[in-house]
């Protein structure tokens, strides 16, 4: 006998007409529009020339005489090398804090005042709606007249509620709608379905480092050039499943090949970050962005009472899995002892530590509950506790990291998932100030089987050793 349970949330809500899980999401309009890529290079007719150009990692081609390097910190020329694409595409890697959607939307912006129809995309609505956001924000600042329509579904939440923007249910409907304005916003199964192939002129993918190569393509043949926005560093595409050599990688990782970051002759790489503290973004940039990555001088004007940059707390616990009460408590003894200490901003304000000013990070959903109830009954339940896709985009002075697993014989799943350079980096990077790692000591020993396996021990290893160099 299996008992179905309503909490008060869900009092007025159905109970469920089906306990087995539906099969995968269609993908007919994405199989479609990839035959036609197909089909296209088989006849040489060069109709999808920018998914060419990313499917052989080649250079992008500009129009207008423009040469050289595309990387630039400018957004001036930002901006030109997007208004020259030639039916090529652009790449631009924005590593945490370094303003990657406020770039893209006032590129967006300029395309637009240049009569251009621009297609907004992602994976999901809630990444469209940030970008738009954004893209409102810049035309207001910039006098641009944008009207734009959005493809939404039956959920309240896939509408753009916004006086600019028309949300429309059908795919012909949008078509339609197109001539009359200058953004179009959909996610895959809008823009790879054939009415809409060369709808726009450019589309602007934001979040590609979590778009899979295939679904980027399959997008690409709604527009004559394709700009990506995203960072592989960070949280990768969802994925589950076998595939063929190199069509498991998300877009970006294609393009980046052996690289960490995107090279000068390829795409553009947002160098400046926005949030962290130079103590902080030292790790980040040494481990992960190849040195690239530097902060806006003001930001050493952020500090707290308690120091900046890193902190490793080494908690002893043996056998645990995917929880660590020893952490937990380790962690709410620290930010209690921490509020009402100092923070000063980057505009040199200082004022009180609050509840709100700490984020807790954990790899693990069970770490998540364990820290909430002993956060909760230490009387900091007002601080912000998640998995680290939760907080992707978000930013706190203070940050702590609890890895929860006792050892590399206790991890859950593989070491590649506890060790995740792109979660270790999304975890670190939210901090503005301080970024504590609480860790089993015996986390530092662990035994690589591979060489990569060594590289991901390695970033936490380096981790503790900088921060004993900070302490």
């Amino acid at each position: 006998m299996l008992v179905l349970r309503r909490g008060a949330k869900l009092a007025s809500e159905p109970f469920p007409t089906a306990l087995i899980p539906t099969g995968p999401y269609k993908t007919d309009a994405q199989r479609s529009a990839l035959a036609r890529l197909g089909a296209s290079i088989r006849a040489g007719n060069g109709r999808y020339r920018a998914l060419e150009d990313i499917l052989a990692q080649a250079r992008p081609r500009l129009s207008g005489g423009l040469s050289g390097p595309i990387q630039t910190t400018d957004l001036r020329e930002q901006r030109e090398r997007a208004a020259a694409l030639d039916s090529s595409y652009l790449f631009i890697q924005g590593p945490p804090g370094t303003g990657k959607t406020w770039t893209g939307a006032r590129i967006v912006v300029d395309l637009v005042r240049r009569r251009r129809r621009v297609g907004v995309a992602a994976t999901s609505h809630k990444a469209i709606h940030n970008l738009l956001d954004e893209i409102g924000r810049a035309a207001r600042e910039e006098g641009v007249r944008v009207r734009g329509v959005k493809k939404s579904g039956q959920g309240a939440e896939t509408e753009y509620k916004a006086d600019w923007v028309t949300n429309l249910g059908d795919n012909r409907k949008i078509v339609r709608a197109a001539g009359g304005v200058q953004l179009v916003a959909g996610t895959a199964w809008l823009f790879a379905h054939e009415d809409c192939d060369g709808l726009v002129d450019t589309l602007v993918i934001d979040e590609a480092g979590q778009v899979s190569l295939a679904d980027a393509l399959a997008m690409g043949t709604a527009a004559r050039n394709v700009i990506l926005l995203g960072d592989p560093s960070q949280l990768a595409q969802v994925s589950q499943g076998t595939h063929p050599d190199g069509t498991g990688l998300s877009v970006l990782e294609h393009l980046l090949g052996v690289h960490q970051t995107v090279p000068d002759d390829i795409g553009i790489f947002l160098d400046r970050t926005r949030r962290m503290h130079p103590d902080v973004s030292r790790f980040v940039s040494e481990i992960v962005y190849e040195g690239r990555l530097a902060g806006l001088p003001e930001l050493a004007t952020q500090a707290t009472a308690f120091g900046t940059g890193l902190r490793f707390l080494p908690v002893e616990h043996v056998g645990n899995v995917a929880a660590a009460p020893e952490e937990a408590e380790r962690v709410a003894r620290e930010i209690k002892a921490m509020l009402g200490g100092s923070w000063t901003n980057r505009d040199g304000v200082t004022r009180p530590l609050r509840a709100t000013d700490f984020m807790v990070v954990a790899p693990y959903n069970a770490q998540v509950r364990r820290l909430r109830q002993v956060l909760q009954a230490a009387g900091l339940g007002d601080v912000p506790v998640g998995t680290v896709d939760k907080f992707q985009g978000l930013e706190a002075p203070v940050v702590f990291y609890s890895m929860a697993t006792s050892s590399a014989e206790d991890v859950p799943r593989t070491l590649d998932f506890l060790f995740s350079r792109n979660r270790l980096n999304v975890a670190v990077s939210r901090a503005m100030c301080l970024a504590f790692i609480v860790a089993s000591p015996h986390l530092l020993e662990s035994h690589a089987r591979t060489v990569e396996q060594m590289r991901l021990i390695n970033a936490l290893c380096r981790f503790a050793e900088m921060a004993g160099d900070q302490s």
